[in-house]
């Protein structure tokens, strides 16, 4: 038997000893049996945080400006109700030579000087390579060689109701501060995140969540409707918490690599927003075309490629998208500067499109400013 089997069955049998305890019955012995099935969970979890705490890393910032939010027209403030703390934060080892994935959100001051503190005592100096706008994420280099890595949960094995734990150093404790809750869903946020009910919070940004075997689930970021870094902040240890799982993280870290931050891909259209469901009420668009509809364009790649209101999108990159949800979650995995091939369909006839997405600061960027009344 190997030992992640090994580890597996342990932490099972300890957790049906505990189920088996509180069967009895004996309504005396209730209480000293829910001590010992606190006592064993307590058990399990101390083990899968033992197991994953050596990948995990306190990251140390100084410098740096607080988060600002533009308002109107070229007004900035700092963020309303917002300001980052001082203190350490949380990072993942993702590679034995040195790659640290975190959380954007760690990074939003821009710090001048990063200190990343490993669990073994070493201490190196960071360098922010690179950070993802649409999953909240980073990546910090440091010179290092042989890290441990963690053992990765395969997302296919993930099932809603698993234990789910997350840990960081955000509490400034010498050791991982722990949440314990379930996966409460998958596939969230256009298909980026899984959804925990884990006390998530800047405690635990770029930090792991983790399974009771110690295989890390994915990295805790915050997550919310907008283009803004401090998106979601405001769910900190709501009961609503997301984490990047390893497949998207795989596909994310290469690019990163590269040195240039990722941005969220735009085609610059609004779409109708109701599924396209025949014989529906009055909310669903009946429609032959599996597909969504563009109600509006604006200068940018879609205009550029000569798409047209009334359009209907049936796919991107090859893949169908029959519903917004399909739409977005399709884009999730695009950024600005990709080129895709966009299928659509006008008047009968089935197109194709070409097509080089753009950031949104690039579509603001060519919106007919409004001139003033002669």
């Amino acid at each position: 038997m190997n030992l992640r089997a090994k580890f597996a069955a342990r932490a099972i049998a300890l957790l049906l000893c505990a189920w088996t305890a509180l069967r009895g019955p004996a309504q005396d012995a209730e209480p000293a049996r829910t001590a010992d099935l606190q006592r064993q969970q307590q058990q399990v979890f101390r083990a899968a945080l033992r197991r994953v705490a050596p990948c995990v890393v306190r990251i140390e910032t100084i410098g740096g400006a607080q988060p600002v939010r533009a308002v109107g027209e070229g007004d900035e403030r700092v963020a309303a109700g917002f300001r980052q703390a001082d203190g350490p934060t949380t990072g993942a080892i993702w590679s034995a030579d040195g790659l640290i994935v975190s959380s954007s959100f760690n990074f939003i001051r821009d710090p001048a000087i990063i200190t990343v503190a490993l669990g073994d005592g070493r201490r190196f100096v960071g360098k922010l390579v690179a950070r993802d706008q649409a999953a909240r994420l980073a990546l910090v280099k440091v010179e290092a060689a042989d890290l441990p890595v963690p053992q990765w949960l395969p997302t296919p094995e993930l099932r809603p109701g698993q234990w789910a734990l997350a840990a960081g150093f955000g509490h400034g404790s010498d050791e991982p501060a722990v949440s314990v809750g379930v996966v409460s869903a998958l596939g969230r946020m256009s298909g980026l995140a899984v959804q925990t009910d884990a006390k998530i919070s800047p405690a635990n940004y770029g930090g792991p969540l983790f399974d009771i075997e110690g295989r890390v689930i994915g990295v805790c970021v915050p997550m919310g409707p907008g283009e803004d870094e401090i998106a979601g902040v405001e769910w900190y240890d709501s009961g609503i918490g997301f984490a990047v799982p390893h497949e998207h993280l795989a596909r994310r870290v290469p690019r990163l690599m590269q040195g240039r931050d990722l941005r969220r891909g735009l085609l610059g259209v609004m779409l109708d927003l109701r599924d396209p469901v025949q014989g529906g009420g009055e909310d669903e668009r009946p429609g032959p075309v599996a597909g969504v509809t563009i109600v509006e364009i604006t200068p940018g790649p879609a205009a550029a490629g000569g798409l047209q209101p009334g359009d209907i999108l049936t796919h991107i990159d090859g893949l169908p998208t029959p519903r917004p949800l399909d739409f977005r979650r399709a884009m999730a995995q695009r950024f600005a500067g990709d080129a895709i091939e966009a299928m659509y369909h006008r008047a009968g006839e089935t197109r194709t499109a070409k097509l080089t997405l753009s950031s949104a600061d690039e579509i603001r960027a060519l919106a007919p400013t409004s001139q003033p009344a002669p």
